[in-house]
């Protein structure tokens, strides 16, 4: 028998390794490339909680409450868990399957078969150490940890994108319940206003002053007044409701707990203009992107766990223990047993199966590797509507306050030409008529001003940190509601 020289065998154990160590990482099908657009760096913003940049100390509480008490995100952490234990429980199947067995049995043999030195009846008592181990020889184990990995990765990504979509949530419907507070002070001010001169009517009228029309003239301004009022509180109550209940709030505080008031509409429109360009991380910025990305890797992880069914497995298992007719014998070096083996399984009807599974698995991940990209379409889709809104709802809030004041002014002179006799009754209501319908205006446009702002800061990935750790041992559940750890 020839024998390698030890020079060589040291060789061919170094090839032998590496091919072993090659054969356990799995090499996914890298992400489809994306057709981005050339962008520059814009002014840095403060994306992390722009809400802040209110300065409302009510709206940053509202918030905080959501982010605490939202079922929605209570769920989504809970969710997150989840995939923090299916990582736990993939890592461990990877370790060496161990165990501690003890059992005891009476028997009693047929004098028809009587075994020699051995009594009829008998007892036997066996207990021992059995340890198995599969060895991950074509990465099948470390893929499904690999798997689990990015699924976790996503499910905290989600919730991070759930995060910074509640934020954008409570913080238009709290700009809306502003703006409705705005509307609902302004009309009631205007129908005090028509009640007074309704009132001064009906003593002109008794007196002989005016004519009928002219009285039931001011009594259609009162009316009409008054049912905008009416319809306005009716939408302020309902968003109050709205509003409590994306806190997480119970039944009886949606009843007897109220959102509570900051600074007034006209206060929170006066914010400074988001830079107009397109962030060059913003894909890294968009944690929905983020979530899709790590699903795509998952599935694409899963394709080659999937092909590794065509692969034998390999396990190794030992045995240490003792057989005797006593439990006090049990241990005694006569009665100790062990053993050691191997074994190799390689699947050959089950091959139809995995081919199936191959396949099944390549067409979810092209399926997902296309919702990947369109998330990425998406996000720059929603940047850009979003920053050409912002601009189009600040110039518009601008010219809404020019029309205010000016119709203000036109009122006010058509109260003097009035008083003095040189404008009718008409000419002086349908000034007022413009100046309401300004101030209404006005409210709407600076609504659609910070809800423009709000959508912008949501579509350039604000609402969170941007950096979730996605690998390692040392996986937390990290910026997850206090209620739902």
């Amino acid at each position: 028998m020839r024998l390698i020289d030890p020079a060589r065998r040291g060789a061919l154990g170094a090839l032998l390794a590496a091919s072993l160590l090659s054969a356990c990482s799995l090499m996914p099908k890298p992400a489809p490339e994306l057709d981005l657009p050339s962008v520059s760096a814009t002014t840095p913003v403060e994306l992390d909680r722009w809400w802040e940049s209110f300065r409302d100390p009510v709206l940053d509480g509202l918030i905080a409450e959501a982010l605490a008490r939202n079922d929605d995100m209570v769920i989504a952490a809970q969710r997150v868990q989840a995939s923090q234990a299916t990582l736990d429980l993939v890592r461990i199947n990877r370790l060496p399957d161990a165990s501690l067995s003890l059992s005891g049995s009476r028997q009693q043999f047929s004098n028809e078969r009587p075994i020699p030195n051995r009594p009829r009846q008998y007892n036997t008592v066996i207990g021992g150490f059995n340890a198995s181990y599969e060895l991950d020889l074509f990465g099948r184990l470390s893929g499904q940890r690999d798997v689990a990995r990015q699924q976790l990765a996503s499910s905290r990504y989600a919730l991070e994108a759930l995060r910074a979509s509640i934020s954008a949530q409570v913080a238009r419907a709290y700009f809306n319940l502003r703006a409705l507070d705005a509307d609902e002070a302004l009309l009631a001010q205007t129908l005090t206003t028509r009640e007074s001169a309704l009132s001064l009517r009906d003593r002109q009228f008794a007196g002989g002053a005016i004519s009928r029309y002219d009285l039931e003239l001011a009594r259609s301004e009162r009316a009409g007044v008054a049912a905008s009022l009416a319809t306005t509180r009716s939408a302020r109550e309902q968003a109050e409701t709205a509003l409590s209940v994306l806190l997480g709030r119970s039944p009886r505080e949606l009843v007897e707990k109220m959102p509570d008031r900051g600074l007034a509409l006209s206060t929170l429109a006066v914010q400074p203009e988001i830079p107009s360009g397109l962030t060059s991380d913003l894909l890294a910025r968009r944690a929905d992107v983020r979530a899709a990305e790590a699903n795509l890797a998952a599935a694409s992880l899963s394709v080659e766990v999937a092909r590794t069914q065509w692969m034998p497995t390999i396990s190794l298992t030992a045995a240490l223990g003792g057989e005797s007719a006593t439990l006090g014998n049990l241990v005694s070096a006569s009665a100790r047993t062990w053993s050691v083996g191997a074994a190799i399984a390689q699947p050959l009807v089950g091959l139809l199966s995995t081919r199936a599974l191959v396949a099944q698995s390549e067409a979810e991940r092209a399926q997902i590797a296309q919702t990947y990209q369109q998330a990425a379409r998406q996000a720059y889709a929603d940047a850009l509507g979003a920053l050409s809104a912002a601009r189009g709802a600040r110039e518009a809030m601008e010219e809404t306050v020019k029309l205010a004041d000016a119709t203000r002014g036109a009122r006010d002179l058509a109260e003097l030409s009035f008083n003095a006799g040189n404008a009718s009754r008409i000419v002086l209501l349908d000034a007022e008529r413009e100046r309401l319908s300004a101030e209404r205006q006005l409210i709407a446009s600076r609504l659609d001003r910070v809800t423009a702002l709000v959508n912008t800061y949501q579509a350039l990935g604000g609402g969170w940190s941007g950096r979730i750790e996605t690998g390692g041992p040392a996986e937390t559940l990290e910026n997850t509601p206090t209620a739902a750890r």
